[in-house]
């Protein structure tokens, strides 16, 4: 879990959510077309100069082979039986007009295997929801061969990216409390800091460069922890996790927290996310939940779990290979962001 890749933007909207992510992550990757000269602010070319954010540019085979499983994903929507639900947030019948040599085209090379054709006029025309869904496809796949998680700041983005880390291994119905499956969105919300707008991006890297071993201990354990409970399905072995994984857990956040304080004004913390894999067994254990998945349940100090959508693996007959999708909070959604992840989920299924 030591790097990550940004999605879906080029520049990072906002700075702050990029040195929250600083503080996660060994490095925060992106993907750059060639020949673009991204528009950064001091802070961002001093975090890129310094190696703390790397540029990624595709080699074209990257490219055409992501173009090309977009595409069998894609057409799974047409097969017989248990077809592909393709998100209405995702969906239009319109073509996009794209002047190849406009800068909002600066995204470009990294559709050009779906373009339809170029017209008359110099334009490239991409169906809508074929250059929106690779989009995103074309980060999952980049983070899966070159073994990065997925970062976003937009709660939206994170409903989008999420669908496509997890296959689309889900149907219409997002709320099922009768699903043996679901996304959970498992949230850390006493750790970051909210404002880091006074710390300058020098000091920042300077405590990476001091903190690798407490940060990188943080880093294991969140991993180790995410993945027991992404398996865990019986009562016996969630017992285990609480007696073990999460009080190392909290031993390691704490240690980690405590080593960052000196960048807090306040005691705002930002929220920082993952969306992961859990069977209802799990959610319905007296040990941890309520029996309600959508509920909020806390594992431990500063850190719950909730349902975001029920996972249709019963129904499509198969287990979604999940990438980790993470959200490092720019937003003001609430203390714990599970339910307004939920309803933007719905949304984007089903508009």
């Amino acid at each position: 879990m030591t790097r990550a890749l940004h999605y879906p933007s080029i520049e990072f909207q906002d700075t702050d959510a990029l040195k929250r992510s600083l503080l996660v992550w060994d490095g925060i990757h992106r993907i750059v077309p060639a020949e673009y000269a991204p528009q950064d602010d001091a802070e961002v070319r001093e975090a890129v100069q310094a190696g703390a954010v790397v540029d990624l540019t595709l080699e074209p085979i990257e490219k055409h082979n992501a173009a090309t499983r977009f595409l069998d994903f894609y057409n799974l929507r047409t097969r017989t039986e248990s077809p592909l639900v393709w998100p209405a947030g995702c969906s239009s019948e319109s073509f996009v007009r794209i002047n190849p040599g406009k800068i909002e085209a600066k995204l470009l090379p990294l559709f050009e295997g779906l373009a339809q054709r170029l017209n008359a006029d110099g334009f490239l025309e991409v169906p809508y929801d074929l250059a929106g869904g690779y989009m995103f496809y074309l980060a999952t796949s980049v983070a899966e061969q070159r073994s990065l998680q997925l970062t976003t700041d937009s709660s939206d983005c994170w409903a989008v990216g999420t669908y496509f880390a997890n296959e689309g291994c889900f149907t219409e119905a997002v709320y099922d409390d009768d699903a043996n499956a679901y996304l959970a969105n498992m949230a850390i919300n006493d750790l970051l800091p909210h404002n880091l707008e006074h710390v300058k991006i020098d000091k920042l890297l300077r405590f990476r460069e001091e903190h690798t071993e407490v940060r990188t201990l943080f880093q294991n354990e969140l991993k180790l922890l995410k993945a027991e409970i992404s398996t865990c399905n019986n009562k016996g072995h969630a017992q285990y996790i609480v007696g073990d994984f999460v009080k190392r857990f909290e031993r390691a956040k704490a240690d980690y927290r405590d080593s960052i304080k000196f960048f807090r004004t306040d005691d705002i913390c930002s929220i920082f996310s993952v969306g992961i894999p859990v069977a209802a067994t799990m959610i319905a254990l007296p040990t941890f939940g309520s029996g309600d998945p959508y509920e909020p349940w806390r594992i431990c100090t500063g850190m719950l779990i909730g349902a975001v959508s029920a996972l249709a693996a019963r129904e499509l007959g198969r287990k979604p290979k999940s990438i980790a999708s993470y959200l490092v909070g720019s937003e003001r959604i609430s203390r714990y962001p599970g339910h307004t992840l939920h309803r933007k989920f719905e949304e984007f299924i089903n508009d």
